[in-house]
């Protein structure tokens, strides 16, 4: 066999093996997204699960809200240079999709445009939670992801929705009345004294400003139709609260979750 005959054998048979070796690279490859894929949905529910156990005591009825703290989460956003600046480059904007179930990191990105894969996991991982902990959103909940560049909502009210997760991811936070006060306003709310109310909100400005939740940390805070087992509501013991003032130059990144049944009179982002 002449040199040139098994040269040309050689180069027929690598020809002959290169589709099977794409096709196992094809099919590596896609094992790994699947198992990045799987990683990552099996990440958002042990995180989601965490969550939700810090939340849960929402269903107490002397409870209003709850406040959990995440310097983790601060540390992932907050120090992002490059998505602070995207972001800070952005005009506002509002995006709010509806999901009939807890939905995934792929999903959550893909309803909301959100391209950071963080981002879209930290939100999945706030919805899940809010789904797992409020009665009724496991029916459906509205998910709105806003970029506020003007002050919302800024009068201290209590939201008629049973109850609302709100998250600052960038800017300002939701501020929250101390205890005291948010029980005489809402008592007045309830009552229909809107005079009351009125003098009650003015004095709490005044006296007992309310007090910022830090960005980044879950908000769960409970309106006024929340229902307990044994029929009783929240009605008159809501939390109080109002969206921050901020200034011209300064924006805000702010995730809201609303059981699907429900909505804030004013519906405005807080």
């Amino acid at each position: 066999m002449s040199r040139a005959c098994a040269s040309s054998r050689v180069a027929l048979a690598r020809a002959s093996r290169a589709p099977t070796r794409k096709r196992a690279l094809d099919r590596s490859t896609r094992s790994r997204a699947v198992a990045t894929r799987d990683d990552a949905r099996a990440d958002v529910e042990s995180d989601a699960s965490a969550l939700s156990r810090a939340l849960e005591s929402i269903r107490d009825a002397d409870v209003n809200v709850v406040v959990v703290e995440r310097d983790d989460a601060r540390k992932r956003f907050v120090e992002r240079e490059s998505l602070v600046e995207a972001l800070r480059a952005s005009a506002a904007f509002e995006r709010a999709v509806t999901f009939r179930k807890a939905p995934t990191m792929e999903e959550t990105a893909r309803a909301l445009a959100v391209a950071d894969n963080a981002l879209a996991r930290d939100i999945a991982t706030c919805v899940r939670a809010f789904v797992n902990v409020v009665p009724g959103a496991d029916r459906g909940v509205k998910v709105t992801l806003s970029l506020l560049r003007s002050t919302l909502c800024s009068r201290l009210h209590v939201d008629h929705t049973s109850a609302r997760m709100m998250v600052t991811f960038y800017g300002r936070g939701t501020e929250i009345c101390d205890a005291r006060t948010s029980a005489a306003i809402a008592k007045a709310n309830a009552d229909g004294g809107n005079f009351v109310t009125d003098a009650l909100k003015t004095l709490a400005e005044k006296f007992a400003p309310p007090r910022e939740i830090s960005t980044c940390d879950v908000a769960l805070l409970k309106g006024e139709r929340w229902t307990y087992a044994d029929g009783s509501t929240s009605k008159g013991k809501a939390i109080v609260h109002r969206s921050p003032l901020i200034d011209e130059n300064e924006w805000r990144l702010t995730l809201k979750v609303d059981v699907v049944n429900f909505g804030c009179e004013c519906e405005e982002e807080h």
